[in-house]
């Protein structure tokens, strides 16, 4: 799910209505994937139990087909555990976050320390070198 990027205007009353309509896009979405991973654990406990009673069934007679049954089911866990290990959030959304944060930080507190030190770092070395042209 794509989410529109919405571009402050500069009047915080409409700023403010488009940041409150941007969460309560990203808390549905966020209720929708919750829906999902837990229709997922069920699923997978109810697999989980059927398993082990197929596997105490099969422990007294074994039969090709409760072995093929516990092949599936055994397939289907470890494609519900794949799907459950994202949890929360898709590889998408957790890029997102990386990203914004990323971009919020190197704008923010990190860039201007880069601007500050590197160029404070540029005067002294440019100090240093006319003072030592200067001495010789």
């Amino acid at each position: 799910m794509e989410e529109p990027v919405m571009e402050p205007t500069g009047d915080s009353e409409s700023d403010f209505a488009l940041s409150l309509a941007a969460l309560t896009q990203s808390l549905r979405a966020l209720q929708t994937r919750y829906d999902e991973v837990q229709s997922h654990r069920a699923k997978q406990q109810q697999l989980d139990e059927h398993r082990a009673d197929l596997e105490a069934q099969w422990q007294t007679e074994q039969r090709p087909a409760l072995e093929q049954e516990l092949q599936q089911l055994t397939e289907q866990l470890t494609e519900l555990s794949l799907q459950l290990e994202s949890e929360l959030l898709t590889d998408k959304q957790l890029q997102k976050i990386f990203w914004d944060g990323l971009r919020q930080g190197l704008m923010g507190d990190i860039f201007w320390q880069i601007v500050r030190f590197g160029g404070l770092g540029l005067v002294i070395g440019w100090l240093l070198k006319s003072w030592q042209v200067g001495g010789n």
